[in-house]
């Protein structure tokens, strides 16, 4: 069902949601970028200013750390037999990025099914000794969630909809994850088993659909680093 959203040829710009909060700042003049594949059933090239940056790229792929200029950029999800990025496209989208901070771009479903690039800011400063970062991130196409770790409920309520982000500290060790509908305790996504290594700041994305399936992504960064 997804490729015939490339077959068709459409492009689509999109809003993107700068969320989150900034990371420390770096060498003057340069962003750093991470990506993550949340459009469950196509393979992509991903784009960037004219140029394939990322050449096929599966659903529920992440590339890390991408340095680029503190600018301006266009960023184009193209299908994977484009190789010179002279398509429409179905996601364009155009939006600057600030010298010292940290980026994750997410290409996902949006809460009615339709493609969309998210853009999210990533907190990347220094965490308290032995612990780590947890943020978890709502991308799938899907309704409210809750979000559990180790049996406890990290993200409760109603109000965790697609596009929500919510970021804990948590100790060092093993932890399994899973995502529920609210008011339940069984799984729909996951769940995941995730080790969490002190100084990392972890992004955990929920991604996909109920007709194609949903999966979890994660993204770790060394804190104290743009």
């Amino acid at each position: 069902m997804r490729k015939k959203l490339f077959g068709l040829g459409l492009a689509a710009t999109m809003v993107v949601g700068l969320l989150g909060i900034g990371g420390p700042a770096s060498a003057a003049g340069t962003a750093k970028l991470n990506v993550v594949h949340g459009i469950p059933g196509v393979t992509v090239n991903v784009c960037v200013d004219g140029a394939v940056a990322i050449p096929d790229f599966a659903p529920g792929g992440v590339v890390k750390n991408v340095e680029l200029p503190a600018t301006s950029h266009t960023f184009k999800i193209v299908p994977d037999t484009d190789d010179s990025c002279s398509t429409a496209g179905i996601l364009v989208v155009t939006t600057p990025l600030a010298a010292g901070k940290n980026y994750t771009a997410v290409a996902n479903l949006d809460a009615s099914g339709s493609p969309q690039l998210s853009l999210f800011t990533n907190n990347v400063k220094p965490t308290a000794p032995g612990t780590a970062r947890l943020t978890v991130r709502h991308t799938a196409y899907a309704p409210a969630v809750n979000v559990w770790a180790n049996g406890a409920v990290l993200v409760g309520g109603d109000g965790f909809v697609n596009g929500k982000s919510a970021t804990a500290t948590v100790p060092k060790g093993v932890y399994a994850a899973w995502v529920s509908l609210p008011g339940d305790y069984n799984p729909v996504i996951g769940p995941a088993v995730l080790q969490l290594k002190k100084g990392v700041a972890y992004q955990v994305y929920a991604w996909g659909s109920a007709a194609d399936g949903y999966s979890l992504a994660v993204v770790g960064l060394k804190v104290g680093t743009n």
